[in-house]
């Protein structure tokens, strides 16, 4: 199920670029914007509402794979044929600081799944010791 959520999410992701990437398809006619981006913001919440706490790790590794896709298709589109009517792409400053920003946040989080994995190990290390201990 989580697998399923997590694809769902990238194909409304998709839908999304794709309305703005590739504008001019008469697809886009059929259903009004504001409904399109109503329902793509309710799908993103559902998406990633967590039903069960995530570790960091888990976290951290779903973030890294959702960021990672935006910005693929932020280079793919462009190479299909598809030009973005906001003006979302690679060059522009905003999504550079954007980037760096995320990078940032990407590497603090990371650095608390380390510190995560040594207090569980000095734990697990810990509750060893005192098994042998007790055993003696």
């Amino acid at each position: 199920m989580k697998l399923f959520r997590e694809l769902l999410a990238y194909i409304l992701v998709v839908v999304m670029l794709c309305m703005d990437f590739f504008s001019h398809w008469s697809v886009w006619t059929i259903i009004p914007k504001a409904l399109l981006i109503t329902l793509f913001i309710i799908g993103i919440i559902i998406c990633f509402a967590p039903t069960k706490k995530l570790n960091l790790e888990q976290n951290f590794w779903l973030q890294l794979r959702v960021i990672t896709f935006i910005v693929v298709m932020t280079l793919v589109l462009p190479l299909l044929g598809g030009k973005s009517e906001i003006g979302l792409s690679l060059t522009q400053p905003f999504f550079i600081i954007i980037a760096v920003l995320t990078v940032f946040q990407l590497r603090m989080q990371w650095k608390r799944v380390q510190q995560e994995k040594a207090k569980e190990e000095e734990i697990k290390k810990q509750q060893d010791r005192l098994k042998g201990k007790n055993q003696k």
